[in-house]
């Protein structure tokens, strides 16, 4: 079985940049691309909501990372692990977990996400219908399916000599 950190490197020392839309959905398509990086549905969600629907974030069928075809990141705001706790920190996570702040957050200008509040029925009923399509709400659980656990990066100061000697031998 493949490490996060052994799958990352050599995906980084294979890895191709590429600007050409149409060229990367048929790339992946094709199976040429196996593993997909954030980029994934807040980026695409924006267009959705603006009226392009059949614009799409898709995840691989499988994969280099234990057969997963993607890595998807889940953001959690949280006061663990914080030295430095603010004294308005606890105060901060009841505002933004409230249903419509959380709403509000999760269509944050530029970028359209589901956010973990959804789970509240409170929160959910106030999506639209057009929401939830644009943050492809309908395929999530089926592409989540699709992306390997994260695992949190311990030393952080070798993962990035890591990727910078990646990115380097690319060139």
């Amino acid at each position: 079985m493949n490490t996060f950190k052994d799958t990352a490197t050599k995906v980084f020392k294979e890895a191709k940049v590429v600007s050409d839309m149409a060229g990367l959905n048929q790339a992946l398509i094709s199976g040429e691309i196996d593993l997909y990086l954030p980029g994934g549905t807040y980026s695409v969600s924006p267009a959705r909501a603006d009226g392009y629907p059949q614009m799409r974030s898709i995840t691989p069928l499988k994969g280099p990372i234990d057969g997963k075809g993607g890595v998807a990141w889940i953001e959690i705001t949280s006061t663990v692990n914080n030295p430095d706790l603010s004294p308005l920190a606890l105060e901060f996570l009841k505002y933004v977990q409230a249903p419509k702040v959380a709403h509000t957050v999760a269509f944050a200008k530029g970028t359209y996400n589901p956010v973990t509040q959804m789970g509240n029925p409170k929160c959910f009923a106030l999506f639209t219908k057009a929401e939830l399509d644009a943050i492809q709400w309908h395929s999530l659980e089926e592409e989540m399916s699709r992306c390997a656990e994260y695992d949190i990066v311990t030393e952080y100061s070798k993962a990035l000599e890591l990727l910078t000697a990646a990115k380097r031998m690319r060139s």
